[in-house]
């Protein structure tokens, strides 16, 4: 697995834990716990949503560098654009709690800072778990090249 769709995968986890942890912390204060657990899947799922488009987008703006700032401006708006209708419909929804909807979107932020812990777990858990990071794609890439002749 490379390291891109490794990282990707342990961002997930983390906001998997956090969405998790929301419902769980979550289900002790208010008084609809059903309105607070279905808030809080509505944001975690939506938070995963968005990571995968924001690891779709980086491909495509890494394989186009032509169009990678517009790519990446669109993925953006379109991420943002989720989130505000996931969370206009949790307020106007008499289901869902917009509180817990909104910590689960805001859980991709926290999982970030989550993430390095979560991959020295994965490591120990499955050492071989990066076999090709892909720097050895990368580093035979410029090996195949033409060598440089450097000057007198």
């Amino acid at each position: 697995m490379n390291y891109f769709k490794q990282t990707l995968r342990e961002l997930q986890i983390g906001v998997i834990i956090l969405g998790i942890l929301n419902i769980l912390i979550g289900m002790w204060f208010p008084k609809n716990m059903l309105a607070w657990v279905l808030g809080g899947l509505l944001g975690t799922v939506t938070a995963l949503v968005m990571t995968d488009n924001m690891a779709k987008a980086i491909v495509k703006a890494v394989s186009d560098e032509a169009k990678a700032s517009a790519r990446i401006r669109f993925a953006f708006f379109f991420r943002y654009a989720i989130a505000v209708i996931v969370m206009i419909v949790a307020c106007v929804s008499p289901y869902t709690n917009p509180i817990a909807t909104f910590i689960g979107i805001f859980s991709i932020k926290f999982a970030t800072y989550l993430t390095p812990l979560i991959h020295k777990i994965n490591l120990k858990i499955n050492p071989n778990s990066l076999d090709s990071d892909g720097s050895e794609e990368a580093e035979e890439e410029n090996n195949d090249s033409e060598p440089v002749v450097s000057g007198r």
